[in-house]
């Protein structure tokens, strides 16, 4: 499936990286989404507009790969690019962005392969 990331709202968007990225086990019941719901509305998981929870989402994914994140932050856009850790250092993926949080999220699902549109 591709997500169209511009349509889609903050609260979707975190969604989907707690759903399809870290993998939370409570959507399969009725209780359990409804468990997330209370606590995403009471500020839990704001992925792509908190920096504290962007950074720590990116902690988590980035144990998993040899990849660092290079961020760019110039007057009005960010730009992350994923290196691969070796010898040279390989750039892999670029992404642009309006805030840090939002290219941080892009890039996980860039490295979670999920498709952005």
């Amino acid at each position: 499936m591709i997500y169209h990331w511009g349509e889609m709202t903050n609260a979707e968007k975190n969604l989907l990286i707690a759903r399809d990225v870290l993998k939370f086990n409570c959507f399969d019941t009725k209780e359990g989404v409804n468990w997330y719901r209370k606590h995403y509305d009471l500020g839990q998981w704001r992925y792509c507009t908190r920096l504290s929870d962007a950074i720590d989402l990116s902690e988590r994914i980035l144990k998993d790969f040899s990849i660092n994140f290079q961020i760019l932050i110039s007057k009005d856009k960010y730009e992350c690019t994923l290196v691969r850790l070796n010898k040279d250092n390989t750039p892999l993926f670029k992404i642009e962005g309006s805030t840090l949080p939002e290219v941080i999220c892009l890039a996980v699902l860039y490295l979670k392969d999920i498709e952005i549109n």
